[in-house]
């Protein structure tokens, strides 16, 4: 078992952002609620997926709205016990652990905080592996597992109790909610036995966010960061990253009949006189260099600020910034037929067949 103390919480903040592939919100205010909380000398227990009771039930916690209201949003980690407390009384058991449905964003910090709060352990797992936008792109309903019952109180404090079958409706009906107010909720969801969560979670995905944010902080050069990301991704169950491109962000622009937004960036460095273009839903699903196709989903595609060596998300992303783009494979739950049907590129509009990053570059990966 490991523990997590106040040195965990940066690293956990940039390795957060980059695995959000440009979306999962932006954690700026949960970090410093982060700092706050495990000032007090806390610890929070970190077991890995094997370590788990196989008879105790554990529980998701996080975050669930738009992400452009997070950051507008003092949360204090308070708001997810009452949700917590609601769903312990409705299944009739006591929670052994918590773990997060993303391990990306604010969906990283925020279950850190509710944990600590709750005196609780975390587990060191999660169901996506990075940012998605909707509740059915996890490994629960890769699983035919409904995220059931799902409890959630807004920012009023009033609290909220679904117990739908189908996914997708529950995405739909908590949607509906979270637009009367605000706009964000703080959910208790997926109470589950130990022995099935082995079989449901990505393993060590909170660990690989850490050691990706220990990057950031330690190396000042970008060729020492590469390679140690290079080094880092290479040794999990994602798959090493890329570099795919280094230029300046031209423009920013919104395609309001397809619901994209289009990011254009000119080459700089190795890659003058060459572009790419990223299309984002709130993370960063495609991106096509000289105008062939570069990355897509479910495969990440993460940004870094070139002056500062930091990850940076599509909240920050501005006109004359200078960002490297790299691209890093999904883990390979997300490779199957049946699960390209819930997070492949076809999921958000797009209608070409997904290809890897392990394809578009074999020679690179083999």
């Amino acid at each position: 078992m490991k523990y997590i103390d106040q040195s965990w919480i940066k690293p956990l903040y940039l390795g957060s952002i980059f695995l959000g592939a440009g979306g999962g919100g932006k954690p700026d205010n949960i970090l410093l609620l982060c700092q706050k909380i495990f000032s007090k000398v806390l610890t929070v227990p970190l077991l890995d997926i094997e370590e788990l009771a196989e008879d105790k039930v554990y529980a998701a916690t996080g975050l669930v709205g738009s992400p452009e209201v997070v950051d507008d949003f003092f949360c204090t980690g308070q708001e997810s016990l009452e949700a917590l407390n609601r769903l312990s009384k409705s299944i009739n058991s006591p929670l052994a652990g918590l773990f997060t449905l993303e391990c990306a964003g604010v969906n990283i910090l925020y279950p850190l905080c509710v944990a600590g709060l709750a005196k609780l352990p975390l587990i060191n797992g999660d169901c996506i592996g990075r940012a998605f936008p909707e509740l059915q792109m996890t490994t629960f309903h890769l699983n035919n597992q409904a995220l059931r019952p799902f409890v959630f109180s807004n920012t009023e404090k009033k609290v909220y109790e679904f117990d739908d079958k189908d996914n997708f409706m529950l995405e739909l009906n908590i949607r509906h909610i979270l637009s009367q107010v605000d706009n964000i909720g703080f959910f208790a969801t997926c109470p589950t036995k130990g022995k099935e969560l082995q079989k449901i979670l990505i393993p060590h995905t909170f660990t690989l966010a850490y050691e990706i944010g220990r990057v950031f902080t330690t190396y000042t050069s970008y060729e020492d960061m590469l390679y140690n990301l290079i080094k880092t991704t290479r040794n999990s169950i994602y798959g090493a990253c890329i570099e795919l491109f280094i230029g300046t962000v031209q423009q920013i622009e919104n395609i309001e009949h397809k619901h994209w937004q289009a990011i254009y960036l000119k080459g700089i460095k190795d890659y003058q006189e060459e572009t790419l273009q990223i299309l984002t839903q709130n993370e960063n699903l495609i991106a096509y260099k000289n105008n062939k196709l570069a990355a897509m989903v479910p495969d990440l595609i993460s940004m870094i600020d070139i002056d500062t060596l930091k990850p940076i998300n599509n909240n920050t992303i501005s006109p004359g910034m200078n960002i490297a783009v790299l691209g890093t494979p999904a883990p390979l739950v997300w490779k199957t037929k049946d699960a390209l049907n819930i997070v492949g590129p076809q999921c958000f509009g797009y209608k070409s067949p997904y290809k890897s990053l392990e394809e578009l570059y074999f020679n690179y990966y083999y």
